[in-house]
């Protein structure tokens, strides 16, 4: 008759599974995610106003300029005033987003002192209209 063992004799040849890289990677993934969607989001939350005509352009490396509804307003999600727009390079793709009930003043001014230092390519973004 056979007689089988299945108690280890000593702890060498007792075997585990070392847990510690798989949770070295699991946190980094975690990291990874949570970066990640941070920078997907726009820092000011915009209700966009619609329009029929809406359509989406290719910018490569534009500058976005967000107005919030208050009339304070962002340049690539750092707070600015209008004096900041004159460190936006001439030449630049330029992203414009205001919201609905945004000052229309502050739009304005925005738009007046882009043009006044010489940007001819700026985008004004818009929601899809839904039916």
């Amino acid at each position: 008759m056979i007689r089988i063992n299945h108690k280890p004799k000593n702890d060498d040849d007792f075997m585990s599974i070392e847990i510690t890289p798989l949770v070295d990677v699991v946190f980094l993934l975690l990291i990874f995610f949570l970066l990640t969607t941070s920078y997907a989001n726009p820092s000011i939350d915009l209700a966009l106003p619609e329009a029929e005509t809406s359509w989406i352009n290719d910018h490569t490396d534009p500058y976005i300029i967000a107005i919030a509804q208050d009339g304070s307003f962002t340049i690539n999600q750092e707070p600015s005033v209008l004096s900041d727009i004159e460190g936006i390079p001439p030449g630049s793709d330029i992203l414009l987003l205001e919201d609905n009930a945004g000052p229309y003043g502050v739009f304005v001014g925005v738009l007046d002192a882009l043009r006044k230092n010489g940007h001819t390519s700026i985008s004004i973004v818009t929601d899809e209209k839904t039916d």
